[in-house]
């Protein structure tokens, strides 16, 4: 007995064109995920919080992530 799976090719996504993209509050440049500090961790273990950075203004926030 054997099972086929047809998989149809997905188109790439576009960057520049995408509307969930995060921007800075700040500068209006894009935002780029980075780690969490071991402390911040520890402190918000469970709740959704993602730390982001502008590296146009060197800006870093957290920001909560609605799944």
């Amino acid at each position: 007995m054997t099972a086929e799976f047809k998989i149809k090719p997905q188109e790439p996504a576009n960057t520049s064109t995408n509307s969930g993209e995060l921007t800075c509050r700040n500068c209006k440049g894009r935002l780029s995920r980075i780690k969490r500090s071991s402390f911040a961790k520890f402190l918000l273990f469970g709740l959704p919080f993602k730390k982001y950075i502008c590296y146009k203004c060197s800006r870093k926030t957290y920001r909560w992530v609605s799944n």
